[in-house]
């Protein structure tokens, strides 16, 4: 494996759905000799959010995720679409919440980014809504103190 090429990314190796170990890589940039910043929004990957802070373990060249240092207050709500005609829709409508988002076409999924500042409870409510209607299913991957206590 390329050496420089993991430079910018960390291994997050976690439990999956089914209880298998799987592994998820995520864009990092280094703070200083022990801090790296995530820089993209966990697909899989549970308790992470963009921003946060973290510490790796270097095994060979390739970093692996040790431990959270400091949480960005972020939240990760991980999506999976029922309904694909409906993932336009429901990605503009996240937008509109000043929230971000990242996705697998192929998997028919998104991860969203919510901001420390967004009002949680309304993003919660309109995802709800889509539930209910069938179009979508979510999981709170990453919930920030912040946000919890909004609820």
């Amino acid at each position: 494996m390329n050496i420089e090429a993991m430079k910018g990314k960390v291994t997050v190796v976690y439990y999956d759905a089914n209880q298998e170990i799987a592994e998820e890589k995520l864009w990092i940039e280094k703070k200083n000799d022990l801090e790296y910043q995530i820089k993209n929004i966990p697909f899989f990957a549970p308790n992470l959010a963009y921003n946060d802070i973290v510490s790796v373990e270097n095994d060979e060249g390739e970093l692996y995720f040790e431990d959270l240092i400091h949480s960005s207050e972020h939240s990760t709500i991980q999506i999976v679409f029922f309904n694909t005609e409906s993932i336009k829709d429901v990605t503009n409508d996240i937008e509109k919440m000043d929230c971000s988002w990242e996705g697998i076409d192929d998997q028919h999924i998104i991860a969203v980014d919510v901001p420390e500042n967004v009002d949680y409870k309304k993003i919660r409510k309109y995802l709800d809504i889509q539930f209910g209607d069938k179009v979508l299913d979510y999981k709170e991957a990453c919930l920030s103190e912040t946000h919890s206590s909004n609820l």
